[in-house]
């Protein structure tokens, strides 16, 4: 499968990738043949871009961190926990049962990169974020050997939990596509107090994981919020979350803003360590980070496009591509006269 930019994407393709709504819901299969129907509703969406079948990239299967069950289990519980009503719509075990077999999976895959691009609808990011948020904090939490299978797993529940105070803050402020009011600005900013606050009265969460909802929006010179804390004040979790936290959002596509490409999310997180970020974590991250993913389009220096095929820990400025239209795979690592100039996304 290869990975098509929204406006690239024309009646007659073939879905390579099941399109998931908020619920975890399957909205429209993988093998689909897309009509013009089907393309509109997801420009409509705000859908950025799709994975489809080819003959260009016949036999290519880009996996992602977690399953596609577990993905979607995981989803339905974040669309749940975040409905409104005075007591939870989901129980601590059932938290913890999905952040364990996240947590599980990562740790048997633990040499992944992320290296595909996420299929969401803009108005779902808060839903398909948290997932992300937890997964990409796990991926980093397991980089920095500090952590055991429980306290990886607590990493992971503070990441699923971690905007639960955005249940208080209406859609509609949440996916504006205009400035806030000062009112709705403070809303969203106190979202991580409220996360903690609405965690600490209906659960028992180890405290790692409240400090890690409360202080992940802290900045490691100071200047984040809400308590203004730096560097190792912070908690080892929100430090950890703060990363994978803005690296998601960075390459999502939002009702008020469009996606970075994932080198464009790694040069910002790079641009801005030691002082949005913890460094030492901050370089375990983009190590784990594939600047060109797998299934997507490139130009290569020669002036030819290429689909990107496999990349490697190692070299994540060279994969392994293969020539369109000819089909002609070359390894860049090999391949010293040629290089990747650019993303096509």
């Amino acid at each position: 499968m290869r990975y098509m930019p929204i406006a690239k994407v024309d009646a007659g393709m073939v879905l390579g990738q099941g399109i998931l709504d908020r619920e975890g819901e399957v909205m429209l299969a993988k093998g689909t043949l897309l009509g013009q129907e089907e393309t509109r509703s997801l420009v409509d969406m705000g859908v950025s871009g799709i994975y489809i079948e080819d003959a260009a990239s016949s036999g290519l299967e880009v996996p992602g961190l977690i399953s596609q069950a577990l993905w979607q289990e995981a989803l339905r519980l974040v669309y749940d926990l975040f409905q409104e009503g005075d007591a939870p719509e989901v129980g601590q075990d059932d938290i913890i049962d999905v952040a364990r077999r996240m947590t599980k999976e990562l740790l048997a895959g633990r040499g992944l990169l992320y290296n595909r691009m996420d299929i969401r609808a803009a108005d779902d990011y808060t839903f398909f974020h948290a997932v992300n948020v937890a997964a990409l904090s796990v991926m980093l939490g397991i980089q920095t050997e500090n952590l055991d299978l429980e306290e990886l797993t607590m990493l992971a529940a503070a990441g699923l939990v971690h905007d639960v105070g955005r249940r208080y803050v209406e859609e509609a402020v949440l996916n504006a596509k205009r400035a806030l009011t000062e009112e709705e600005r403070m809303l969203v900013v106190q979202h991580a107090k409220l996360s903690y606050d609405y965690l600490k009265e209906h659960y028992d969460f180890a405290p790692e994981v409240l400090a890690g909802v409360l202080e992940h929006h802290e900045w490691y010179n100071g200047c984040g919020y809400p308590m203004r804390r730096s560097g190792y004040e912070i908690s080892y979790f929100a430090r950890i979350i703060k990363i994978a936290d803005v690296f998601d959002a960075l390459t999502s596509k939002v009702p008020y803003h469009d996606p970075v490409s994932p080198s464009g999310a790694v040069d910002y997180i790079l641009a801005n360590t030691g002082a949005e970020f913890d460094p030492d974590l901050a370089e375990l991250f983009v190590k784990k980070i594939a600047i060109y993913p797998a299934g997507c389009q490139v130009e290569l220096s020669d002036g030819r496009d290429a689909l990107v095929l496999e990349n490697s820990p190692e070299s994540l400025l060279r994969p392994k591509v293969r020539v369109l239209p000819d089909g002609e795979v070359v390894d860049l690592q090999e391949a010293k006269d040629l290089a990747v100039l650019e993303l096509k996304v």
